[in-house]
């Protein structure tokens, strides 16, 4: 157990522990719109979309994320067990239930789709420049607390506009999933390689101009052993300041993902430019070993595989599904991409300025303790308010740095109960909960218990057998250590995790399914990729060479 503080379930029901994407406690700054964003914008969809689910519930016990499901028109306090006889019959619930079929008939999350791409995302951008193009250094008191302002209302925004679109980047997935799964008698694995080459953008931002750059550095014979023994801040600041053409177009390239945090979603993880060896590692990665364009022939096998497993009525319903999967994959990562990886990014720069000068004037003894208050009390210190003590800040960080999902408890409250299955729903509803069920099951991880605490293996989400050092991150401190063919080892990804794609040979997680963000990226980079091992991070020394098996699911280690 985590020091001597108290789990306590935070009120009725089972709450389970979010593993699949926070592995450390969430800073206060985070917690203070991370539920009611998501509420707010996951019941939009849900709605839309037919769902019994109403919405996650997520709350925090000592900075820890549990969760549970709450079901429409279904109160939180209900006991366990099937809904009082007519409940299903509420007129309210019935037309809820209606807009399922209406879905899958209109194909709203084409519409949705659209409405990302012109409006929400362009939106998003725009916000997230005008942030990053602040000058935070050259604000005075007023300013800077007003430029903190803003970015956490940006974050507020951002989080709240993630989660609109949850259940439709994942709804037509669930659906493809469960019918294709069963029509061809395959494993989940085989029918989500053949959304493989959908999502460009989980092969990482400013693509484009990466190869650019690395054309240019080529063509003018600019290679790594030029600077080496130096730092990497200074390669890229060398880089950054050569002529045209070079110079422009690093900048170009850092405009775009110089503020993406590296992992996670909390301001207590690093953006790219903090972590210039990261940067510069991708550039010469792609110097030197440029990106492998997808083998057509064999995506071609692979389809035509799983579709003669097919019978010839389901065929073209099979053809339909699997394109509109590919439709709309690119929306569960984009969302968070041009959202709140960059919204997080700027807002830590600002905090981290601010952290500065409290520091300098005596206030904290260190900028980096700032990042442990939440926004009222950051705004409460800089104003010369009351606020919380070195002492109690040092605790803070302590606490987050120190612990992890592996030192608390899995579950709070009751046991948990299983979802209700389809069949007990009325048959309007049916369709459209298996979608989002069969989805969600394959989003969070489900490891089998049974298996030795000392054998690593996992869920194989990304074919391929690969050897190489592996590369241990607890931190985003550690990310500096990455090297070229390194395999990532950690708890869990985000979708930010493409920044350090290019220099990959593997990718081993402890938690997360096979639509986690972690299996969507070793797809689409084709490299081998094992989830849900639930062990790899302890067992894993850093620096060890190991085989990732990505067919098996299985990690051994070498020496």
């Amino acid at each position: 157990m985590a020091e001597n503080r108290t789990f306590e379930a935070p009120g009725p029901g089972s709450w389970e522990l979010e593993t699949t994407h926070c592995s450390k406690p969430v800073s206060l700054y985070t917690q203070g719109f991370f539920a009611s964003s998501l509420r707010r914008g996951f019941i939009e969809g849900t709605e839309r979309y037919g769902l019994f689910l109403s919405y996650i519930k997520y709350v925090f016990v000592n900075g820890f994320t549990y969760m549970k499901p709450i079901l429409a028109l279904v109160p939180e306090d209900a006991p366990p067990g099937p809904p009082p006889e007519g409940f299903f019959e509420q007129p309210e619930l019935l037309r809820r239930f209606e807009n399922g079929p209406r879905a899958v008939a209109e194909k709203r999350w084409r519409e949705d789709l659209k409405r990302w791409d012109e409006e929400v995302k362009p939106d998003s951008i725009r916000r997230n420049q005008a942030l990053q193009d602040v000058q935070t250094g050259s604000l005075d008191s007023e300013a800077l607390i007003e430029h903190l302002i803003s970015c956490y209302e940006n974050l507020v925004e951002m989080w709240y506009r993630h989660h609109i679109f949850s259940v439709p980047g994942i709804f037509v997935t669930g659906l493809y999933l469960g019918k294709t799964c069963t029509w061809a008698g395959i494993e989940t694995a085989e029918a989500l390689a053949l959304l493989t080459g959908s999502t460009d953008v989980s092969r990482g931002l400013a693509e484009e101009e990466l190869d650019n750059l690395a054309g240019l550095l080529k063509q003018q014979s600019i290679a790594p052993d030029q600077f080496s023994g130096q730092p990497a801040a200074q390669v890229l600041e060398t880089l950054r300041t050569m002529p045209v053409p070079i110079g422009p177009v690093v900048e170009q390239y850092l405009a775009i993902v110089g503020f993406q945090l590296t992992s996670g979603y909390d301001i207590t993880e690093q953006y790219a430019l903090e972590v210039p060896e990261l940067l510069m590692g991708n550039i010469w990665s792609r110097v030197t070993k440029p990106i492998q364009q997808e083998d057509q022939a064999e995506t071609r096998r692979r389809l035509d595989a799983v579709r003669n497993k097919i019978a010839i009525e389901h065929q073209n319903e099979f053809d339909t599904l699997l394109e509109e999967a590919r439709f709309i994959n690119r929306l569960r990562d984009e969302r968070g991409l041009y959202g709140e990886a960059k919204a997080f990014g700027v807002a830590r720069r600002a905090i981290l300025e601010a952290g500065k000068r409290l520091e300098q004037a005596g206030q904290l003894g260190n900028r980096t303790l700032f990042l442990h208050a939440s926004h009222p009390e950051m705004l409460a210190m800089l104003r010369g308010e009351d606020g919380p003590s070195n002492t109690e800040l040092t605790t803070r960080q302590a606490w987050h740095e120190n612990q992890t999902i592996n030192d608390v408890p899995p579950f709070l409250g009751s046991p948990p109960e299983p979802p209700p299955p389809p069949e007990a729903l009325p048959e309007i509803a049916r369709l459209a909960e298996t979608a989002i069920g069969t989805a969600l099951a394959q989003l969070f991880d489900n490891p089998d218990d049974e298996r030795s605490p000392d054998v690593i293996e996992g869920i194989a989400v990304s074919t391929g057998v690969y050897e190489g050092t592996a590369r241990l991150i607890k931190s985003p401190a550690d990310f500096a250590r990455l090297q070229q063919g390194d395999v990532l080892v950690t708890k869990n990804t985000s979708a930010t995790f493409n920044v350090v794609l290019p220099m990959l040979g593997a990718i081993v997680t402890d938690r997360g399914g096979q639509l986690s963000h972690a299996a969507i990226v070793s797809r689409e980079y084709g490299i081998p990729g094992i989830v849900s091992t639930r062990n790899a991070s302890r067992l894993i020394p850093d620096g060890a060479r190991v085989r990732v098996d990505g067919e098996k699911g299985q990690v051994e280690i070498l020496d």
